[in-house]
């Protein structure tokens, strides 16, 4: 293989009797460097944006959600979330009644999802505390709520005013079966960065939503935090195996799997179409390996009539295809390495935070996704080399020689 390797370069740094071929070996080095860099770039924003997404997600929303298979709600959750909380893994858990209702102040009325918390469990539990944009939650008590940040923005509501929270349930009043309402007082306002939270959800203390739904003292779920979230379905399983066949479980992965199934495709979509790049460059590697036997039938011949072996000869061309897309990998994993680096840690592409719900573009570098695409180029290389190579090795030295 020295053989071949000393013959290859030296093929690739000799001068050319045509400057298009140094030309388009050039390019060719330059667009495997551009699609490589570009797939890194691109797959480090979905890799971005991906985690941010989860981390928004797991700040506003369970690890796991133990729930009754009977719907009829959890009697004894205060007993249940100690039980839950003795389990491997388990950070913390915390009972929770979600329930639909209609919140209004004097001018505007809005739907939303109310959620029960227990105050001193759900600040272990989620990044609401994190999330106040406004107010405080140190006096979250009966007749208090909590608001979104897009929710107030469509009611026109602050911090100190009074809302009605107007629920589905009925109760008998002597003009028959009307609404149950309460008033509550807001004391904070969060943003979590995500749209559908941040303009639906409102939290109020779980007696009061006990109240709105009549229910009696149950939870309508008990959520539970975990210390490694790729454990969620194990540590699910576990809790549900142990603590009887009544109870159920969802993991966070299967409450939001549409979005990352949605995400997954864009991954794959985007290295489908930006790898098409490479393709492209490795073209241009075909150009330059034909147009280079044709220059050096004359070399090929003497090296044949010396001893070389059509091996050796295929191997000289395959050499040199590959050397190019090494070359121009190489180039591309560091720029686009460096670019993704310098772009997330100086936050150089900014977003609108009002619509984005984040002020910049993240990019996180996966080495997996680094070292599968250098892999990908390398092949495509390859691939490119083995035409050419073939037709060089095919070449009778005789006749070669008799036309120069």
């Amino acid at each position: 293989m020295k053989f071949e390797l000393m013959v290859a370069v030296r093929y690739l740094r000799a001068k050319r009797k045509q400057a298009v071929i140094s030309l388009i070996t050039i390019i060719s080095v330059i667009g495997v460097a551009a699609g490589v860099a570009a797939l890194i770039i691109a797959l480090a924003i979905n890799a971005g944006f991906t985690e941010d997404l989860q981390e928004k997600l797991l700040g506003a929303q369970a690890h796991i959600t133990v729930v009754r298979r009977d719907e009829v709600g959890i009697a004894d959750y205060l007993n249940l979330t100690k039980e839950i909380e003795k389990f491997d893994g388990v950070v913390a858990a915390a009972p929770s009644l979600y329930q639909q209702v209609m919140v209004s102040n004097t001018r505007l009325s809005r739907p939303a999802i109310i959620k029960g918390i227990l105050p001193e469990t759900e600040s272990r539990m989620s990044n609401l505390e994190k999330n106040i944009i406004s107010g405080s939650i140190q006096d979250f008590g009966e007749g208090t709520i909590v608001i979104g940040q897009v929710f107030a923005a469509a009611i026109g509501a602050t911090v100190g005013d009074m809302l009605e929270v107007l629920s589905a349930q009925t109760t008998l009043t002597p003009m028959g079966a009307m609404p149950i309402r309460k008033p509550f007082r807001v004391i904070a306002v969060f943003s979590s960065g995500l749209y559908d939270l941040d303009s639906t959800w409102v939290y109020v203390p779980i007696n009061d939503s006990q109240r709105l739904r009549r229910s009696g003292d149950v939870a309508g779920s008990i959520e539970i935090k975990v210390k490694d979230i790729y454990q969620a379905r194990a540590i699910g399983q576990q809790i549900v195996d142990k603590l009887g066949n009544s109870l159920e479980f969802d993991d966070w992965m299967a409450l939001n799997r549409p979005i990352f199934e949605a995400l997954r495709l864009e991954k794959l979509v985007t290295y489908i179409t930006i790898g098409l790049i490479v393709i492209v460059a490795a073209l241009n590697i075909v150009a330059t390996l034909i147009m280079m036997v044709l220059e050096k039938t004359r070399d090929i011949a003497i090296l044949m009539s010396m001893g070389a072996t059509r091996e050796n000869i295929r191997r000289v061309f395959i050499l040199q295809g590959v050397i190019i897309g090494v070359i121009g990998t190489a180039i591309g994993v560091v720029l686009g390495n460096s670019i993704s680096y310098l772009a997330d840690k100086y936050r150089l592409v900014s977003l609108a935070p009002e619509v984005y719900t984040i002020a910049y573009v993240p990019f996180r570098l996966e080495i997996m996704d680094t070292v599968v695409v250098a892999a990908t180029a390398v092949l495509i290389s390859f691939l490119a080399t083995l035409y050419p190579s073939a037709a060089a090795s095919r070449l009778h030295p005789v006749e070669a020689l008799r036309y120069e």
